[in-house]
């Protein structure tokens, strides 16, 4: 019983997470969540309803043409990949987390999350200096490279305290 009350806890954690405007509340959310995950051993099968699988797989998250592969993304992915016990790659413009199933799912759920999160507000950060007048040559990609250190310093700080390693069987796999 006190698992469903967790899991739907959690759940609720990742809806506010995905629709917020906040960037700092929509990033507490999305680490709460997966602080809870760790702790209680819960895997995006439960919160899903669906059977858990120790299955290797290769999640993706498609950015689209037009959208150049820029630092920002790749670090970013690193970032989420060591942050959600999967390894992470790219497939021209295709990011892809593998490792297990429930861990590689998250992870692209993850990533879109930032990825349009940082877009959206590095968007709104480029227009309030242009509106004051600022030089903005470089802005956006300077507000990205901040953008991701913030996540990292905030995920790896977690995932310290939480233990998380991408497990073994996970790293032997994608080397071969």
């Amino acid at each position: 019983m006190a698992n469903e009350k967790i899991i739907k806890k959690v759940k609720n954690l990742l809806d506010l997470a995905n629709n917020n405007p906040s960037e700092n509340e929509a990033i507490a959310a999305a680490l709460k969540a997966q602080e809870l995950m760790a702790k209680y051993n819960i895997d995006s099968s439960a919160i899903n309803g669906e059977e858990d699988s120790k299955e290797f797989f290769h999640a993706k998250y498609i950015i689209g043409a037009g959208h150049e592969m820029k630092k920002w993304k790749v670090k970013l992915s690193a970032i989420i990949a060591r942050n959600f016990r999967v390894k992470t790659y790219f497939s021209r413009q295709d990011v892809v987390f593998y490792g297990y199933k429930k861990d590689a799912e998250i992870a692209v759920e993850v990533f879109k999350f930032l990825y349009e999160a940082g877009n959206k507000f590095s968007v709104r950060y480029y227009t309030k200096c242009k509106k004051e007048g600022k030089n903005t040559k470089g802005v956006m990609n300077a507000y990205l490279c901040g953008f991701c250190k913030g996540i990292e310093e905030a995920l790896d700080k977690q995932c310290t305290a939480l233990m998380i390693v991408v497990p073994k069987e996970v790293n032997e796999s994608f080397e071969a």
